[in-house]
């Protein structure tokens, strides 16, 4: 893996947004892996938000040669993100503040499993609910029958809660209704920028952020999917004018994303099992990859049985790419 950046927050009591932060370089992550033991088993990218105790943040401190101190605060550790370019304040993980203070009008946090019944600082918000300062809406999704997880956990359905300032409950009905249009039709470039003015960033941010989502190869409704194969898969990929993928008699281990993403070591870790060749990149539909045959909804990484090809290559929309090849990087 190489050198990566990470960000240490300290965390405001009140709000829950960050005070103030610095920034380390990691050389060689698997280092801070070690540091953060356990809690990073499963997270080989460290692509997940880390709350650190005082003990973490000391060892992060002496292996890293850093002097942060959150003066007794809540620490949290993330890797650095191309979100961090963004020329104006992201509201993710600003929500609360941003609300309290009038520049922002609307909050969704959502889609996340339910039980617990609760979000990320949900005490903090609904501390601001009880003063009278924003409205609280939630919205309960049954699933048909509970999912199971293979660690043990089970979910009954998904948990969204809605938040406004007062006087401002009409987004949240504003929002129910873009979801359900875009439903039927697929998201575009106008749901998006309604979205961001039901938040309420202003015109210039919202024209940033959609050409940035499009020079990111960002496509709405659809996921790009990255898979290894052998000599003679491509070989044979070729020879269908990168079209379909070939028959095959072993499962297929698959790494989805919504968009390019340069630090992105997941789909490269592909290239290491035996016999690879080549890195393959393509475009698929969404919503019907997630609901028959992604592993799971909320994971990157899918397998596939081999007789699932075929319906895979149904989902295919564009030309396969060859993004790297054993002997040299294509991209």
């Amino acid at each position: 893996m190489q050198s990566r950046c990470f960000i240490l927050q300290a965390l405001d009591p009140e709000y829950g947004h960050a005070a103030f932060e610095t920034m380390f370089v990691a050389d060689r992550p698997d280092e801070l892996r070690a540091l953060l033991g356990a809690a990073a088993e499963e997270d080989p990218d460290l692509e997940l938000f880390y709350t650190l105790d005082p003990a973490d943040v000391a060892a992060i401190n002496r292996h890293f040669d850093s002097a942060f101190d959150p003066q007794g605060r809540k620490v949290t550790l993330y890797k650095w993100t191309r979100s961090r370019e963004v020329p104006y304040l992201v509201h993710t993980n600003y929500e609360l503040v941003l609300m309290v203070e009038g520049r922002k009008h609307f909050a969704r946090m959502g889609g996340e499993y339910y039980p617990p019944h609760h979000h990320n600082d949900e005490d903090l918000f609904d501390r601001c609910v009880a003063q009278g300062l924003l409205h609280k809406e939630v919205e309960l999704e049954r699933f048909t029958e509970p999912l199971r997880l293979k660690d043990g956990r089970v979910f009954e359905g998904l948990r969204t809660v809605y938040y406004t300032r007062k006087g401002e409950e009409w987004r949240v009905a504003a929002w129910k209704l873009i979801s359900k249009a875009s439903a039927k039709s697929g998201w575009n470039d106008s749901f998006e920028r309604l979205e961001g003015m039901l938040f309420g960033y202003e015109d210039w941010q919202n024209d940033w952020w959609i050409d940035e989502r499009r020079k990111s190869k960002h496509q709405f409704g659809t996921l790009l999917i990255y898979l290894a194969v052998t000599e003679a898969e491509l070989v044979a990929i070729e020879e269908a004018g990168y079209r379909a993928l070939p028959p095959r008699t072993s499962s297929l281990k698959l790494v989805s994303s919504m968009g390019e993403d340069s630090d992105d070591d997941e789909p490269r870790r592909l290239m290491e099992a035996d016999g690879v060749a080549a890195l393959l990149r393509f475009r698929v539909k969404t919503r019907p990859f997630l609901e028959d045959l992604a592993t799971e909804k909320q994971e990157r990484l899918h397998e596939l049985p081999p007789d699932r090809v075929k319906d895979l290559n149904r989902l295919i929309l564009d030309e396969i790419e060859v993004v790297m090849r054993r002997d040299a990087a294509a991209g």
